[in-house]
This record gives structure tokens, sequence and C-alpha cells, in this order.
């Protein structure tokens, strides 16, 4: 089913532990345990369990164990080298290093060390200084290398591909359930799978911007919402589309196009420079004025890469300022309890000047309906 060739990438992996180390030596840090699994798969390019990497100014040391001691030595590259902890716990076998390597002070991710691993790793380095660095990989991963960007449009041609096998084949008797395992099928068959427990909302059920897929038949004349992703070497995508089986009611296609356009003016908004909350100020705006305002209770999107949620937030809160590279979603709603829901999502890509949609699927009511049909 793939139209998409095998890809084989060379990350480089020598550039990301430079940067990291610039940010170190800023800090006054000459040590940071990275705890986060993407974190270290961005760092060395390991995605195995229960590991961590420590980063110096000269060395990437994978702390592991016997169980990903092949996987390891496959996946790393030249520049990181594996540490095995045997019998040691992770914290201590990462002390036991840090006192070999005379580091002072090492940073830490407090949002992914436990405060057990916290606690246990500094009674072991004693005197040593644990400082918290937030979320300093993750700001690097919101500008996104070449390499990532294919990975990035792999995956979301192949979510666009999917949701078009699957459009094909509804019918009215089909379940929420029986929509989300085709769409779960066919991304293995594609090569990939699903970034996300696919969420398909029929009726009532659509106003749950995060329903769950149930055993309710999608029925014809119910409003039905689809949000997929695919994951395809470790890189997601996130688009959703909203249908109805049979003809559109006056109140969905004036809720509809009211979203359309929400989206349409964030999308046309978006160039390096533009902070986050301002693109989703001008969304937000649009429904307001249409009397939808209050019905659109989530923040405008999120960025996709290694994760499905990651930085840059795209929120009315957010500080995050768009950039070149910068890859997240669009995605405005309107839930009416009672009534239902209808959100449009893509995911798309900051350009020098502007930005690209990823996830091509067309949009427009008219459109939608032949793809229906085939």
């Amino acid at each position: 089913m793939t139209d998409d060739p095998i890809i084989i990438m060379e990350f480089d992996h020598q550039s990301r532990l430079r940067k990291v180390r610039k940010r170190l030596s800023r800090r006054g840090l000459d040590g940071f345990l990275v705890a986060g699994k993407k974190n270290i798969y961005y760092l060395c390019g390991f995605s195995g369990e229960d590991s961590w990497l420590l980063v110096t100014a000269e060395r990437a040391i994978l702390i592991t164990d016997f169980r990903f001691q092949e996987q390891a030595a496959a996946s790393l590259p030249p520049e990181c080298e594996v540490s095995l902890r045997t019998r040691k716990s992770l914290n201590a076998k990462a002390a036991e290093l840090c006192r070999e390597h005379s580091l002072k002070k090492i940073g830490f991710e407090e949002r992914h060390l436990s405060y057990g691993e916290f606690y246990r790793l500094k009674k072991s380095l004693r005197s040593r200084e644990l400082m918290p660095v937030g979320e300093l990989v993750e700001e690097l991963r919101m500008i996104k290398y070449p390499e990532e960007i294919d990975l990035l449009r792999r995956s979301a041609r192949m979510t666009t591909r999917v949701l078009s096998l699957v459009m094909k084949g509804l019918t009215p008797s089909l379940t929420e359930l029986d929509v989300a395992g085709r769409i779960n099928i066919a991304l293995l068959r594609d090569g990939g799978r699903s970034a996300f427990s696919p969420i398909v909302a029929t009726g009532l059920r659509s106003s749950q911007p995060h329903a769950v897929a149930s055993h309710h038949s999608i029925g014809g004349g119910n409003v039905l919402l689809i949000d997929m992703g695919a994951e395809s070497e470790a890189y997601n995508s996130d688009m959703t589309r909203t249908f109805i089986l049979g003809d559109f009611p006056r109140k969905f296609k004036t809720i509809y196009r009211a979203v359309l356009g929400a989206q349409k003016k964030a999308i046309r908004l978006i160039r390096p420079g533009v902070t986050a909350s301002s693109i989703d100020g001008v969304a937000r705006r649009y429904l307001e004025e249409r009397g939808y305002g209050s019905y659109f209770g989530h923040s405008l999107g999120h960025g996709v890469g290694l994760e499905v949620h990651e930085r840059p937030v795209i929120s009315s809160r957010s500080r995050d300022v768009i950039k070149k590279g910068m890859v997240f979603t669009v995605e405005p709603g309107v839930y009416i309890p009672g009534w239902g829901g209808i959100r449009i999502e893509d995911t798309v890509m900051v350009t020098e000047d502007e930005c690209e949609i990823l996830t091509e699927y067309p949009k427009d009511l008219e459109s939608m309906v032949q793809k229906m049909k085939g």
C-alpha cells in the first residue's frame, strides 16, 4: 500500500550534542543527566527502556543494562559510548560515573526524573550539586533538521493515504471501534503505526474533544469526527477531519465553515517572528465574532515530532515565538453539548516566510463528499 520508498536516515547527533554542551557551558554545568526517553533518542539514537544518558564536555555515555546491550551497540553513533549498570540501579551507576569524571555541578531533567529517583541520586552524589534544567532538549527539538522534516512528511503522507482508504469504505452500520480498528490496521500495512489511539466520535459524542471510540454505530446523517496520526520511523503526524455520511444539515454547514475560516485565518498568519499566542488569538477571535467562542475550549495547536504533543505550544498563554523549521498543528474546534462537535486539524511546517501544510487532505465540504464516494 505504501507509496514511499524506505528511508535510511543518518542523523547528525554530533551537532545535537554540541548544542547541548553549549547550553551546559552557559549555565556553568559540567554534566547533564538525560532521563527523557525521546530526548535520549534525539541525542544518540537509542530507543530502549530504563536508560539514562550522561553528557559531559567531552563524552556522551549511555547508561543501560544487559537487555539493551546489543541494541545500543547497533544504534549508537561513534560519539557515544555504553556503560552497563550490571547489578547497580540507574541512579547508583549515574552517581558512580559522575564521581569518576569529577563532575561537580550536574543538570537533570526535572520533568522526567521522579522525586524518588531524584532523592536517591542526590543522596548518592553527596556534596555534588544537582541543578534542574527545564526543557533544555525539548527546546532544541522545536526546530527540525532537514532529515526530520523528511520523516515528518512521510508520516503525514501516510496519514492522508490511510484516511482516504478508510473513508471510501465507510457505511452507517460500522461502529466507532470498527473505524478505529481499520485505521490501525491500514497504518500497519502501510509500514507505520498509530501515533495515538484514533479518536472516532459520532453524533452527540463528537462534542467530546478526546472521545474514546465506542460500540456506537456511526449511522447516517450523524456528525463523524476522526482524529488520527501515523508514527513512521519514530516521527509523528496529527490530523482531524469531520464529516457526515449523507446530506449536510444547514447548522453543520454554518459551524463547519466557521471552524474552517478560523483555521485559514491562523494558517495565513504563520511565519517566522510571529508569536504563538497571536496565532491562537486570531482563530479564537474569528470564532468569537460568530458566536462560537465559548465552545472552543482548548489551545489552537501543539508541536509534533518525536512526540505527538511537544513544543511549541500554540495557545493564548504560550511564550513561544515561531521560527523556521517548527512543525505544529492548527486545530480549531467548536464543541456543543447535546449537538456535537467539529474540529479541523492539520500539521504544518514553518518555512522562510509562511507555512506548508503537511497533511494535505480535502477540507471543503464538496471535495470531502467526492473522497467518500471514492
